[in-house]
C-alpha cells in the first residue's frame, strides 16, 4: 500500500449486494473490426482479458506502487491528489505496449521514469480462463506482461505464464493477446484519461464530439478502411489498365516469337544434315590418317633397309673428319713455328732500326752543336731531346705487340680487344650505378656499343674512329669525374681512355642539311648501327661521321680529288683503311697479320669439321626422328579412330575428300549462322516462345483475375458501405436511446444530434428546473452539470460497445454531491448489467453513497 493512502476497492466492497440480468447489444454487421462475442455469450466467470493485477517500480515519480489486485467487475481507485490514481491508468496504456502520446501524459517514454533512475518496471496479469482463453496450454490461467522502460526511452517486455516461464520477448505476440481480448488501448470508451475527458467536457466544437463518438465506437477506423480499401481499388484499376496496354505488346511480341517457333522445322533438316555431314568428316580423317601412316610406314621401311649403306658413308666421313684433323694439327704446329719467326723478325727489325737510327743519331750530333749553348736553357730542346728514333720504333713495336696481344685475348672475352682491364672497369661501373654514384649510367667503350651492317667495311670504321672505339660517354662533370676515379685503379695517368662528356639525349641529332650524300658510297654513320643513341651523337659530334664516306672499290682519288667531292663529304676512307682529303692521301698502317690469315684457315676447317658432325648426327637424328613420327603418327590414329567412333559409333564408308566435306559443313554453318541472325538459335527460339507463350498467359489470366477482382471488390464495397451506414445509424439511434435514459435517471431531459454528412454531434442538456428555458448545449452547463453529462455519454457508449475493462479517471470531478450519487448508481446498475465486465473507476473523493 501506498504511503499516499492510495486504495483500490473491489467486489462487494465496491458493488451492491443485488444481481440484475445482464443486458447485452443489439447484434452488430458481421464486418466490424476486432468485433468481440456479446456480454450473454463470453465466459460466465467473466475472466479472460481483465486485469488482475498491477505493479509500478520507479514509475513517474513513485518508487513502488502495488501490487494492486482487481476485481472481474467494479473496481475503484481512490486516493488523495499526487498518490498515484492516474498513474495507475497511465501505467496500464503503456505497460500493454501503447505509445507515450496516447497516455496525454508524456511525450516520450523516458518521461516515466523516475528522476535520478535507470528504468521503470510495469508488470500487468491478465486473467487467461474459460474456453476462450489464448494458448492457455502455454500460459495458463493468466498472462504476465512485464515492461522494462530505459532513461534513453527505449523498452523491452517479456511475456510470461502463470508460473513465470518466460514464454515471448516480442512485440508481434503481445499485439496478438491484445487483439484477441480485443484491448484497444487508444479506444477513449476503453480508458478515458483525465486529460481526454478534460478536452470532451471543455470542447467547443461539434465536430469534436462526433470524431470522439466515431473513434470510441471504432467507425472511424472502419470509415479510414473503407477509404484505404477505396484508394487501393483505383490504384490497382489504374494499373491493370496499364497492364492492358502493355498485354497488347506482350502479345505482339508473342506472336513475333510464335511466328519464328514455327519455322524451325527447315531450320531442324539443316541441323541434322550438318550431323552427318559431320560424322562423315570424322570418319573421312581417320581414312586420310590411316594412308598418311601406311605411306610413312613404308618411307621408314626404305630407311632401314638403306642403313647399311648410311654406316658405310659414315665410316668415310669419320675418316675424313681424322684426315681434317690431322691436318688441322699440322696447322696449329706451323701456327706456332710463324709466332716464333714473327718475333724473330720482331727482334731482328727492332735492333736493324735501331743501329740505324744511332749511326743517324751520330750523324746529327755536329749539326745540333753550334746551336747547342744556345737552346740547351730552352724547355722545347729538353722535350726534344727526350725523343729518339729508338723511342718512336720501341714505342710501335709495343703497339703493335699490344693490339696482337689483345686480339688474342677478344677470343675468350671480345671487350678486351679494348683493353685488358675493360670488363673490370665496365664491373666497377655497373656497381658504382648501383649504388647512386652516378647521375646517369655512363656508355663505353664506343667500339663494343657498336656493330656494323657489313663487316666487310670493318677495317674502314676501325681507321676512322681509332682513339674512340676505347672512349667513353658521360653525361655530365660530376659523372666525369667519378669515372676518372674508377679509371685511375686499372690505368695509370696519361693512358687511360679518352671521356667524352655531354649531356645525353634519348634521340639522334636531326643532321639533314648537313650529311654527306652520295647514291654510290654509303657514309660512315649509314653503316653502324649502336645500342644507344647517346653514341651516335657523341661520334658525331667528336668525329662527323655524318660527313665521311667509305669508298668501296679504289676510287677514292678519282672521287675526292679529281673534280669537287661529294656535297657536304669531307673526307672518306677507303675498305682498306687509307684516308683521303680532297688534298692529301694517308695510308693506313693497319695490315692483317699472316697468323692470323693462319688462325682463320684453321677455323675454316674446324667448322668444315663441325659441319660434317653435326651433318652425321642429323642424319642419325632423323632417323630417330621419323621412328619417333611414326608412332606418334599411329597414336594419333587411333585418337581419330576413338574420337570418330564417338560422334558416330557406325563407321562410315566416305568416299570424299576432307576438303569437299569442310566445304559443305562451311556453307551449311554460314547458312545457319544467317538463319539465327535472323531468327535465333534453335534452342533459345524453342525456349523464348514458351517463355513468352507462358507469360502472356499468365499476365491475361492475372488482368482478367484483377477485372474480376475489382467488380466483386466494387459489389462488396458497396454493400460494405450500406452495412457501414446503417450500422452508423444504428449505433447512434442506440446511443441518443441510452443517453436520454440516463439523463431522465436524473429528472433531466436533453437530445443528441447526429449530422453524418456534416460529421457533426451536437448535445443539449436541460438541467432540472430549467424546462422553461429550453434546451441549451453544454456549453451553458455548470462544472458538474457537464461531468454528468460527459458519464452519461460514456455510459451509452459502453452500452453500444465491446472491452473486456473499461477504465474512467476523475469522472466526479466537478461533481456536486447530488449528481454524484446520481452518477455512481448508474456506473454501478450498468456493471450489475455487465457483469462480464470489468470496470476501473478513478475518483479522489470517498466511496460512500446511499443506496437509492
Amino acid at each position: 500500500m501506498s504511503k499516499r493512502k492510495l486504495k483500490v476497492i473491489s467486489g462487494a466492497t465496491a458493488v451492491k449486494s443485488r444481481r440484475l440480468t445482464a443486458v447485452g447489444m443489439e447484434d452488430a454487421p458481421d464486418d466490424r473490426k476486432h468485433q468481440r462475442p456479446s456480454s450473454s455469450s463470453l465466459t460466465p466467470s467473466g475472466d479472460i482479458g481483465v486485469i488482475e493485477s498491477i505493479t509500478l517500480k520507479n514509475f513517474m515519480c513513485h518508487h513502488l506502487l502495488g501490487p494492486f489486485q482487481f476485481g472481474s467487475n467494479v473496481n475503484f481507485i481512490v486516493g488523495n491528489n499526487g498518490s498515484g490514481k492516474s498513474a495507475i491508468l497511465t501505467a496500464l496504456i503503456v505497460g500493454l505496449g501503447g505509445k507515450a502520446t496516447v497516455t496525454n501524459r508524456g511525450a516520450s517514454l523516458k518521461d516515466f521514469v523516475k528522476t535520478n533512475e535507470n528504468a521503470a518496471d510495469i508488470t500487468i496479469k491478465l486473467k487467461n480462463r474459460g474456453p476462450d482463453a489464448y494458448k492457455r496450454d502455454v500460459y495458463g490461467d493468466c498472462i504476465s506482461i512485464e515492461h522494462r522502460i530505459f532513461s534513453d526511452g527505449s523498452r523491452n517486455c517479456r511475456l510470461k505464464s502463470k508460473s513465470g516461464q518466460l514464454i515471448s520477448n516480442k512485440k508481434e505476440e503481445l499485439t496478438s493477446i491484445l487483439d484477441h481480448f480485443n484491448i484497444q488501448l487508444d479506444n477513449p470508451v476503453s480508458i478515458l484519461n483525465q486529460e481526454m475527458s478534460k478536452q470532451f467536457l471543455h470542447s467547443k466544437s461539434e465536430s469534436d464530439k462526433y470524431k470522439f463518438f466515431m473513434k470510441a465506437t471504432l467507425l472511424e477506423q472502419m470509415r479510414r478502411d473503407y477509404v484505404h480499401i477505396k484508394l487501393t481499388k483505383t490504384v490497382t484499376r489504374q494499373q491493370v489498365e496499364r497492364q492492358e496496354e502493355s498485354l497488347k505488346d506482350l502479345k505482339q511480341e508473342f506472336l513475333q516469337k510464335k511466328e519464328r517457333y514455327e519455322k524451325l522445322p527447315s531450320f531442324s533438316e539443316i541441323k541434322v544434315v550438318l550431323e552427318n555431314l559431320k560424322k562423315a568428316m570424322a570418319w573421312c580423317l581417320v581414312r586420310v590418317h590411316h594412308c598418311f601412316f601406311q605411306n610413312r610406314a613404308k618411307h621408314v621401311f626404305i630407311i632401314n633397309s638403306k642403313e647399311c649403306v648410311g654406316k658405310t658413308e659414315y665410316s668415310a666421313q669419320q675418316k675424313k673428319i681424322s684426315s681434317l684433323k690431322e691436318q688441322l694439327a699440322e696447322l696449329e704446329k706451323k701456327c706456332s713455328q710463324l709466332n716464333d719467326e714473327i718475333k724473330n723478325k720482331h727482334q731482328a727489325l727492332y735492333k736493324g732500326k735501331e743501329e740505324r737510327d744511332k749511326l743517324r743519331y751520330k750523324n746529327m750530333i755536329f749539326a745540333f752543336t753550334s746551336i747547342e749553348s744556345n737552346l740547351s736553357e730552352s724547355p722545347v730542346y729538353l722535350q726534344c731531346s727526350e725523343m729518339s728514333p729508338s723511342r718512336n720504333i720501341q714505342v710501335l713495336y709495343e703497339s703493335k705487340l699490344r693490339r696482337k696481344n689483345q686480339v688474342l685475348a677478344s677470343r675468350s672475352n671480345k671487350l678486351k680487344r679494348f683493353g685488358d682491364h675493360v670488363p673490370d672497369l665496365l664491373g666497377a661501373i655497373a656497381e658504382a650505378y648501383a649504388t647512386g654514384r652516378f647521375l646517369k649510367r655512363p656508355v663505353g667503350p664506343i667500339g663494343a656499343c657498336i656493330s656494323l651492317k657489313d663487316p666487310m667495311l670493318a677495317v674502314a670504321v676501325e681507321c676512322c674512329l681509332r682513339s674512340f672505339m676505347k672512349a667513353f660517354c658521360c653525361d655530365n662533370y660530376k659523372d666525369e669525374a667519378v669515372l676518372q676515379e674508377l679509371m685511375s685503379q686499372y690505368y695509370p695517368r696519361g693512358n687511360r681512355p679518352q671521356i667524352i662528356v655531354s649531356p645525353f639525349s634519348e634521340k639522334v641529332y636531326n643532321i639533314h642539311g648537313r650529311k654527306a650524300h652520295n647514291q654510290e658510297y654509303p657514309s660512315v654513320l649509314d653503316i653502324i648501327t649502336a645500342s644507344s643513341p647517346v653514341i651516335i651523337n657523341c661520334l658525331i659530334d667528336m668525329r662527323g661521321i655524318e660527313s665521311i664516306l667509305i669508298i668501296r672499290v679504289n676510287k677514292a682519288r678519282r672521287v675526292m680529288q679529281q673534280g669537287r667531292p661529294p656535297k657536304n663529304c669531307r673526307e672518306a676512307f677507303t675498305v682498306e683503311g687509307d684516308q683521303v682529303y680532297p688534298n692529301r692521301y694517308y695510308t693506313s698502317d693497319i695490315s692483317m697479320d699472316e697468323q692470323l690469315k693462319l688462325e682463320a684457315e684453321c677455323a675454316k676447317h674446324k667448322r668444315t669439321l663441325k659441319i660434317l658432325e653435326n651433318k652425321l648426327k642429323a642424319h642419325e637424328d632423323n632417323i630417330q626422328a621419323m621412328r619417333s613420327d611414326l608412332s606418334q603418327r599411329e597414336e594419333e590414329l587411333q585418337e581419330y579412330v576413338a574420337k570418330a567412333t564417338e560422334i558416330s559409333p557406325e563407321r562410315q564408308q566416305v568416299t570424299r575428300s576432307p576438303k569437299s566435306i569442310d566445304t559443305e559443313i562451311t556453307r551449311l554453318q554460314k547458312k545457319l549462322k544467317v538463319y539465327e541472325s535472323n531468327h535465333g538459335e534453335h534452342e533459345h527460339v524453342v525456349r523464348e516462345y514458351a517463355e513468352a507463350l507462358t507469360l502472356y498467359k499468365e499476365k491475361t489470366n492475372q488482368v482478367r483475375d484483377l477485372r474480376r477482382f475489382i467488380d466483386r471488390l466494387d459489389s462488396i464495397m458497396s454493400d460494405r458501405q450500406c452495412r457501414y451506414k446503417t450500422m452508423r445509424r444504428s449505433l447512434s439511434v442506440r446511443c441518443k436511446l441510452y443517453f436520454n435514459n440516463f439523463l431522465i435517471k436524473m429528472n433531466c431531459c436533453g437530445s443528441m444530434i447526429f449530422d453524418h454528412n456534416n460529421e457533426t454531434l451536437s448535445i443539449s442538456v436541460t438541467p432540472p428546473g430549467r424546462e422553461d428555458n429550453g434546451a441549451s448545449d453544454m456549453r451553458s452547463l455548470s462544472g458538474g452539470e457537464r461531468s454528468f453529462s460527459t458519464v452519461c455519454f460514456m455510459l451509452s457508449l459502453w452500452e453500444i460497445t465491446e472491452s473486456p475493462f473499461r477504465c474512467l479517471d476523475e469522472f466526479d470531478v466537478y461533481m456536486d454531491m447530488h449528481n454524484r450519487r446520481i452518477s455512481l448508481d448508474l456506473l454501478l446498475e450498468l456493471s450489475e448489467r455487465q457483469h462480464l465486465r470489468q470496470f476501473i473507476f478513478v475518483t479522489p473523493l470517498t466511496t460512500r453513497w446511499r443506496s437509492s
